[in-house]
């Protein structure tokens, strides 16, 4: 048997592996190791068991995983997913948005599909979306009375569509395995995922106008008498912060203000002070209980001169830092204007800048807080405030405190050893100690801490599948290619002289039948590199490409009998909610997104034209 026989059975024994339930990733390994050892087996070289290369190759692409600058930030963005996910922003969202969509045909459906897109796109995970959508919207809707079929299609639809709106996980790994720049792809990506959400939108007024019976009007209740101005009230509450954080993150990425790893921290850290803040919402209005102890404390307590300073401490972090940030804005701007010049220093703002200005209002509203009424009416009256005010003054002490120890310990090492030159000392070091500090405490001492421990595990756990599977796949497809097993496959397609529609049309029918059985991830990493070689002879544009294979594992979410969004939502539906009637009314969804597919190949400006007008000079 030739090498390259030998890596087909390779590959048709890894297939048939699968099929059988063995976990992919460590089959990946197995497969990759046992036959890269005959792959690269020497007798005139080998002296011992281990000494053969394929130990080397797996050592060097497990360092390769861990050491990729585009896989970091898919820990972070799965992080913000979770985090987001379980801080009961949902339920909200989707109250606000049926009563802004009440008018209009279907509103429930609308209200749901806008849900669903914003909240698939925040955490990207279809089975956490259509769960959780299956748990609040399904029963609203078929309390209303709505056609079962109907709303489960709207909600299996409407939850997998985190697969292609950015800033989506999937194309973040097509990046890693593609080469091709993850800014382009998520701005190839937003068009045509807001075209297909538009899309299924249009179908479900148009069959709620047509049919009434599939979406009734909702029943006059006390909602229907709200202003606009009540309305807006509740969205700036429940859709403008979401979105705020998704179009912050996805816009410092666009244009090119921080990579996607940077991108991702930041909005890891606005998903942990979106969650905080909602959770101090519904603290605040008595919905939940306080869980700090230190609300039970009695009056003279509370009042101590201890607490009143660490409330000031907090005031003026809280108050300093924006200012602080306001002036590096405007200093930046007016530089780029050409009024101000440039500082020697990479801030413009001199070591200990940060912490005095803070400090100074902390005296400042110390002394005279209470003297004076324009300082004392921002100053917290609520009990809940006041905590909240002085856990930020906590933080800061303790901020301050690791910067000065940080300061403490460089300089007696740099003293005892003589090594001062040689020394790398940040002479903000305090500073970023204060914020740092205050970030820290507020946000672990107003997160719950039970779904906290849970995002981060779940995080952990997503992760290593990926990075896992990353190991197993580059190392099989090592093994493979120095088989020859690419270039069988590559000459047996050559060989049958397809046109690019055609070659378009088997790779993605290929991507279609593969994501009955397995996951998107296991097919981008194994089964779409296998196609990559081969788009340069088509003359087929790699992002276009991805773009339509994320278009394409939407369907492999969608089509009977395999359909994994059903059986999400099969899960949490209601007994009478049958498997057919979520397969009956996810067909029609299913059609447009292969009419969308069928649209962005045909015009495919739709998808490349923003890359273009963004990254072509």
């Amino acid at each position: 048997m030739s090498d390259p026989q030998v890596a087909v059975f390779m590959l048709g024994i890894f297939i048939f592996t699968i099929l059988l339930g063995f976990p992919i990733a460590f089959t990946l390994v197995a497969m990759g190791v046992g036959f890269g050892f005959y792959a690269y087996y020497d007798p005139t070289v080998t002296t011992s068991l281990f000494d053969n290369r394929i130990f080397d190759l797996l050592v060097n692409q497990t360092y390769s995983v861990m050491s990729s600058d585009v896989l970091t930030a898919v820990p972070l963005f799965l992080f913000m997913g979770y985090i987001v996910e379980r801080a009961n922003i949902v339920d909200r969202l989707f109250f606000s948005m049926q009563i802004a969509a009440r008018r209009l045909p279907g509103s429930m459906a609308i209200a749901a599909l806008a849900t669903c897109a914003l909240f698939a796109t925040a955490t990207g995970i279809i089975g956490a979306v259509v769960t959780l959508m299956g748990l609040l919207a399904l029963p609203a809707m078929l309390k209303a009375k709505y056609d079962p079929s109907f709303a489960a299609g709207v909600i299996c639809a409407g939850g997998c569509l985190g697969i292609l709106i950015p800033p989506s996980i999937m194309l973040i790994v097509y990046s890693a395995t593609s080469n091709v720049s993850v800014v382009k792809l998520y701005a190839g990506a937003i068009v045509p995922g807001f075209m297909l959400a538009a899309m299924y939108m249009i179908y479900v007024i148009g069959r709620a106008w047509l049919n009434p019976k599939l979406a009734p009007k909702p029943p006059e209740d006390e909602t229907t008498d709200l202003t606009r101005l009540q309305i807006f009230k509740m969205l700036c509450t429940s859709f403008f912060p979401l979105a705020f954080l998704i179009l912050s993150v996805l816009g410092a990425i666009l244009f090119g203000l921080a990579t996607p790893s940077e991108a991702a921290a930041v909005g890891a850290l606005g998903g942990l002070v979106l969650a905080a803040s909602y959770r101090l919402g519904s603290i605040s209005q008595g919905t939940i209980a306080p869980p700090w102890r230190e609300m039970k404390r009695g009056p003279a307590a509370e009042e101590s001169q201890v607490a009143i300073w660490l409330r000031s401490i907090g005031f003026g972090a809280i108050v300093g830092l924006p200012l602080c940030f306001f002036y590096l804005f405007v200093r930046t701007m007016l530089h780029n204007a050409g009024i101000w010049d440039e500082p020697d220093a990479p801030i413009p703002i001199p070591p200990l800048g940060i912490t005095a200005v803070c400090l100074l209002l902390a005296v400042v509203v110390r002394v005279l807080g209470e003297r004076t009424p324009v300082i004392g009416r921002w100053l917290p009256k609520h009990a809940v405030g006041r905590l909240v005010f002085e856990f930020a003054g906590k933080g800061v002490v303790i901020g301050i405190s690791v910067g000065a120890a940080y300061y403490l310990l460089l300089g007696l090492t740099g003293w005892l050893v003589a090594i001062n030159d040689r020394l790398e000392v940040n002479p903000w070091g305090v500073d970023i100690g204060l914020i740092a500090g205050l970030l820290g405490y507020v946000g672990w001492r107003m997160s719950d801490s039970q779904r906290l421990r849970e995002s981060v595990y779940l995080t952990v756990r997503t992760s290593a599948m990926v990075c896992w599977l990353f190991v197993g796949s580059w190392t099989f497809a090592s093994v493979f290619s120095y088989l020859g097993g690419h270039t069988i496959i590559r000459d047996a397609v050559l060989a049958l002289q397809l046109s690019p529609v055609m070659f378009l049309i088997m790779a993605q029918l290929i991507i279609f039948l593969l994501g009955w059985p397995l996951e998107w991830s296991e097919i981008i990493i194994i089964f779409v590199p296998i196609f990559l070689p081969m788009l340069g002879h088509f003359q087929i544009d790699p992002l276009l490409f991805g773009i339509l294979v994320a278009l394409n594992l939407q369907t492999s979410f969608l089509t009977p009998p395999m359909a994994m969004a059903a059986y999400y939502l099969k899960g949490v539906a209601p007994p009478h909610v049958h498997l057919m009637h979520i397969f009956k009314g996810i067909m029609p969804f299913l059609g447009i997104v292969i009419l969308a597919m069928i649209i962005i190949y045909i015009e495919p400006d739709i998808a490349l034209g923003l890359p273009n007008y963004l990254y072509s000079k």
